[in-house]
């Protein structure tokens, strides 16, 4: 061939090729027919592009794959990680497993007065001292302390939350969430929910701003009034490492009282200020001097394990909620210290060892014991605001089915949202097939939406279908994010024949 001949072939070569009907695209994930239009509805969003889709739907009976995207690839999880902790949870403890906080005294009683200690110890409970039986609970620890004969204190008021570790917050949490209420520190003394309530009122040049309990120094108020009609606006936060609240802004003159919850510092600093305040308001006197070391305000911290471990005397108990009276409200309201709680006082009874890293062994252990690989699972909390958590989206599933065989299934399934109805899905699925059937738990920090639970078929005997759906790393805004997923799972609720 000449080389004129042999450029010719190679031109009419190169003009098939480009002639040529485009390669078709790849196939995204996998589905049965019935399924594919709504999964390559999903992955063809606008919206997600340049974002991470993982999806997976199986039949609750045999497990068989029914639509599936990256679901074997790490995702952050938000509050999906709820799931896996009150699996573990309940796995581990069962539905009717308790904890208790108890009030040591320390010390001599000589003519009505502990000569000593009163020391708070705390297990885990993150009820304790919450809600509207908590002035009860205070009356019965006075008449603890009267029963024993002690109407004075002469020691220090010590907070003991050394059972589950000294660690304080998740690791990864992102330092502008500590000083929002979801984000309040845990540990094993708990109180009060861990926060303060800060009440602002407007007030002449400044509002006033009160705290409840007031067992801190009062706020620091930065902030000024305008006049009545004119459009304010408030922050309360608490500067990192600081004790001291700070109120900035401006509130209008007419505006009502605003509430917020702040984190505390220290819960166990914290449980020990709000008992000492407790009892002194129900007539238990506190003598406040340098006594074994005390400090000049007569309440102090244990630090370490074994700190308040000189004999003592029980004065009261506080039993907790059961294991299935807290993980309902954990998923329903996604309850961030209900759940950091159960994942800690899960591992601390298995291993005895409550801190992150021993959380993390006992929570694969147990899923693997269930059924699920818990191979590349990342668990950095037991609630989901960090970022380090990384869960597959065949591990949420799993986790789901092992859900639904348990004995304690029940249990579980009653905590989830109900689509349209209750907890953090009372807002969405207003209407479609999905509303008031779906049961299923979200998920949301920022830049994540997730969103995994169970369909119900028309016939109760037959199997739900579960699902789970994991978006990471999207631009869009978040309301388009959960459009996107509650339109996929509308129709999955139209495919179980509803």
């Amino acid at each position: 061939m000449t080389r004129r001949a042999a450029a010719a072939s190679i031109l009419a070569a190169l003009l098939a090729v480009a002639c040529a009907a485009p390669p078709a695209p790849p196939i995204r994930g996998e589905a049965i027919a019935a399924l594919r239009p709504a999964l390559d509805e999903l992955l063809a969003r606008r919206d997600l592009a340049g974002g991470r889709v993982g999806v997976l739907v199986v039949d609750a009976a045999d497990g068989a794959r029914l639509c599936a995207s990256d679901d074997d690839r790490g995702f952050a999880t938000a509050s999906n990680m709820k799931v896996l902790t009150g699996v573990v949870a309940l796995a581990t403890l069962g539905p009717d497993w308790r904890t208790a906080t108890e009030l040591h005294a320390r010390g001599a009683i000589v003519d009505g007065a502990l000569r000593g200690d009163l020391v708070l110890v705390g297990r885990g409970d993150p009820a304790f001292a919450a809600g509207a039986e908590a002035g009860a609970m205070w009356e019965r620890f006075a008449a603890g302390l009267r029963a024993q004969g002690i109407t004075r204190v002469e020691g220090r008021v010590l907070g003991d939350g050394s059972w589950l570790g000294d660690e304080p917050l998740g690791h990864g949490w992102q330092w502008d969430y500590l000083d929002e209420d979801y984000a309040a520190p845990f540990g094993g003394l708990c109180c009060g929910r861990n926060v303060v309530a800060v009440q602002v009122a407007a007030a002449d040049g400044a509002p006033v701003a009160t705290l409840a309990p007031d067992v801190f120094p009062p706020p620091e108020v930065r902030a000024r009034t305008l006049a009545s009609g004119e459009r304010g606006a408030l922050r309360v936060r608490r500067p990192l490492g600081a004790e001291r609240i700070v109120v900035e802004g401006a509130m209008a003159r007419d505006a009502a009282p605003a509430k917020v919850a702040v984190p505390v510092p220290d819960p166990a600093d914290f449980a020990a200020r709000v008992l000492r305040r407790e009892l002194a308001a129900r007539g238990i006197a506190f003598v406040t001097h340098d006594f074994h070391g005390a400090m000049a305000d007569g309440i102090a911290r244990v630090a370490g394990p074994g700190a308040a471990a000189a004999p003592t005397r029980l004065v009261a108990v506080e039993v907790s909620p059961t294991v299935r009276e807290l993980t309902q409200p954990m998923l329903l309201r996604s309850d961030n210290l209900y759940a950091e709680q159960l994942a800690r006082l899960a591992a601390r009874n298995a291993l005895g060892d409550g801190g992150t890293a021993a959380m993390a062994r006992h929570a694969a252990a147990t899923l693997q014991r269930l059924g699920v690989d818990p191979t590349g699972m990342v668990m950095a909390d037991g609630c989901g605001l960090s970022r380090r958590n990384l869960v597959q989206p065949r591990q949420v599933v799993g986790a789901l089915r092992a859900a639904h065989a348990a004995p304690w299934r029940d249990d579980f399934v009653a905590g989830l949202p109900l689509a349209g109805r209750s907890g953090t899905l009372a807002s969405r699925f207003r209407d479609g097939p999905a509303h008031g059937r779906v049961r299923a738990k979200t998920g949301y920090i920022s830049r994540v939406v997730c969103l995994s639970g169970f369909v119900p078929r028309p016939d109760p005997a037959a199997p739900p279908l579960v699902f789970a759906v994991m978006l990471n790393d999207f631009t869009c805004a978040d309301a388009a994010a959960k459009a996107a997923v509650d339109g996929f799972v509308q129709r999955l609720a139209a495919f179980a024949g509803w």
